[in-house]
């Protein structure tokens, strides 16, 4: 049974990156980057509850709190995911391919797994647009003593998404189906692009805050 990264220390994963091998690779990397961002909206939440200053939105402050622990456990599944679907296209690659009944075969598979691997970090998109709208309502709600948080976040976030975008455009490149390529383009440019201008949007306002 595979060993689950999100067991390991910080040095740990760190160094298991570093390892010259192809697993934990940059897709995990940027399912972690956004864990990281969906914690500091926890961190901003937490310190916001229960301060008189910002009564009126405890309600909402709660819910986001509730929301982000729940999103940061989806980022933490996505970290590993994104190794247990890389295993099968590795194995993929090395099957034989002796005959044209070998080759056919092989290639079957290299698609279908293909496929498998571009949804991992599909999925870190679609977590991280959620914890966009988190940070996004953390910049009038959440209190202004961590309002560099809200930032740091956004910044993390950018960064996770940036990067499962290429992970996604790693993956469907070399995928025959053209129509599948075609719908994953538009729906990962759709996210990269909310989100991105979300991140954008409060990085902005937190340094005019800060300034």
């Amino acid at each position: 049974m595979m060993e689950k990264y999100i067991n390991l220390s910080l040095n740990e994963f760190s160094r298991e990156v570093a390892a010259k091998k192809s697993m934990p690779g940059g897709g995990s990397v940027a399912a972690y980057s956004a864990t990281l961002a969906s914690s500091l909206a926890s961190m901003v939440a937490n310190f916001t509850i229960g301060k008189k200053k910002y009564l009126e939105y405890e309600d909402d402050i709660k819910l986001i709190l509730e929301q982000a622990y729940d999103l940061e456990k989806e980022c933490l599944e996505l970290v590993d995911l994104d190794i247990e679907e890389y295993l099968p296209l590795a194995e993929a690659y090395k099957m034989t391919e002796r005959s044209e009944e070998e080759k056919k075969i092989k290639e079957i598979e290299i698609q279908r797994c293909l496929k498998n691997a571009a949804k991992v970090p599909l999925n870190t998109l679609k977590t991280a647009d959620k914890i966009a709208k988190l940070h996004k309502e953390l910049l009038v709600k959440g209190s202004r003593m961590l309002i560099s948080d809200v930032g740091v976040g956004v910044q993390m976030l950018k960064a996770s998404v940036l990067s499962a975008k290429l992970n996604i455009l790693i993956n469907i490149k070399y995928i025959d189906d053209v129509e599948f390529v075609q719908n994953y383009k538009k729906e990962m440019d759709n996210l990269v692009e909310r989100i991105t201008d979300i991140c954008d949007y409060v990085y902005e306002n937190v340094v005019d805050i800060l300034l």
